[in-house]
């Protein structure tokens, strides 16, 4: 049990520099906007948004082989060393690249860290996967003040640089305090042991809800890719204000994951996810309207439920998912999971160019409240492994 415990604290700290990586695009787009202009800015974004993405489910099966502590140290040393190279070139295909090579290193964490500790919390995993969560919390509510903050001071090129390093460190501590993958040798496929036509009744749960979650993350990948721009182009507010409010969108995950968790051990995982999904709506619209002065009130409450919702929505997802296929299905609910934001960079600016920036937020919250139903339809008998 301590070893598991040491396994969460370390698992929780990489979820958080994992966030850090995943908001630093966003946070410093104003600044490539303003340097390479709006389209070139939007393709840098779309580059790292689309390997982070789609590559999720790759990650999660081609750990079944090369194992997971390889790929979560190698993944941090390609995004981390792609940040740097970023900071020390003008060429805007190579960034662009760059940007493509960091999303493919950030994708290799979360199909792999959530299933690690669903496995080794099977009776408490609603509050595990909570705590988890609230690493990730930590590094999407610090990393955009501290990212917007280097900015201000020292410009962004700089700023990229330096926040490589806990990257790397990290990438170190992970590969020598990971132990080896007992089970790779048996991940292997033998002949005739994948997944049969009579088969997928069992995965029809796990197909519901990774639909229902496609939709209902709406909110949370829109306001990550374009909150920062809608702040400071939007509303008129300065660089450092706005990364502080985009922290205020994260920064409710620091007590909502694991509280949420908790709940949806006691009460049921579908009736904790339909109230978050109503909260989220409701959060997300009432930015729109909201003055700057209170501002804080709506972000903070969006980020209550958007973390409740990732916490509770991997809890529900390890109940109805055999074991030995976690990592695959965690990986193709990941890239299901943050696709949108691949559709979503041209629609949000898009709409900002010609109805105004309120009008993509209207159109997520909008859009959310369709995955109730879909939510209600998943079966949350426990998978056998």
């Amino acid at each position: 049990m301590q070893e598991n415990h040491k396994q969460l604290r370390l698992l929780a700290v990489s979820h958080a520099v994992n966030h850090v990586y995943q908001l630093l695009t966003p946070v410093i787009l104003p600044e490539l906007t303003r340097e390479f202009g709006a389209s070139s800015a939007e393709i840098f974004l779309w580059s790292f948004v689309l390997s982070y993405s789609l590559l999720p489910a790759v990650m999660g099966y081609v750990s079944r082989y090369i194992g997971k502590r390889n790929m979560l140290t190698v993944g941090f040393v390609v995004t981390a060393l792609s940040f740097l190279a970023i900071g020390l070139t003008d060429n805007v295909s190579l960034i662009a690249v760059l940007f493509f090579l960091a999303g493919v290193g950030g994708s290799t964490y979360h199909p792999l860290g959530s299933p690690i500790l669903a496995e080794a919390y099977p009776t408490n995993r609603g509050r595990i996967l909570g705590l988890h969560q609230t690493g990730g919390a930590v590094g999407s509510f610090v990393g955009p003040i501290i990212a917007g903050l280097l900015v201000l001071s020292v410009g962004w090129r700089p700023a990229l640089m330096l926040l490589v390093v806990p990257g790397l460190v990290l990438a170190l501590t992970m590969g020598v305090s990971i132990s080896h993958d007992k089970s790779l040798e048996k991940a292997v496929p033998r002949g005739g042991s994948g997944a049969r036509v009579a088969d997928l009744k069992a995965y029809t749960p796990a197909i519901i809800f990774i639909i229902a979650a496609f939709i209902y993350v709406f909110g949370l990948r829109g306001t990550d890719v374009f909150a920062n721009e809608y702040f400071v182009l939007g509303r008129g507010i300065e660089i450092a204000g706005a990364s502080f409010l985009f922290s205020m969108l994260k920064v409710a995950g620091l007590f909502s994951a694991p509280i949420c968790g908790r709940l949806s051990d006691s009460y049921g995982r579908k009736a904790v996810l339909v109230m978050l999904v109503a909260v989220e709506s409701l959060s997300l619209l009432s930015i729109t309207f909201s003055p700057d002065i209170f501002l804080i009130i709506p972000c903070v409450f969006f980020g209550f439920a958007a973390f409740g919702l990732l916490a509770v929505g991997e809890a529900l997802l390890a109940d109805v998912t055999p074991e030995k296929h976690r990592p695959t299905l965690f990986g193709i609910n990941l890239t299901a999971s943050f696709s949108p934001q691949i559709f979503l960079v041209p629609v949000l600016f898009g709409l900002a160019g010609s109805s105004g920036y309120n009008s993509g937020f209207i159109l997520m919250s909008a859009l959310m409240p369709i995955s109730i139903p879909l939510l209600l339809m998943v079966k949350t008998q426990h998978a056998k492994t």
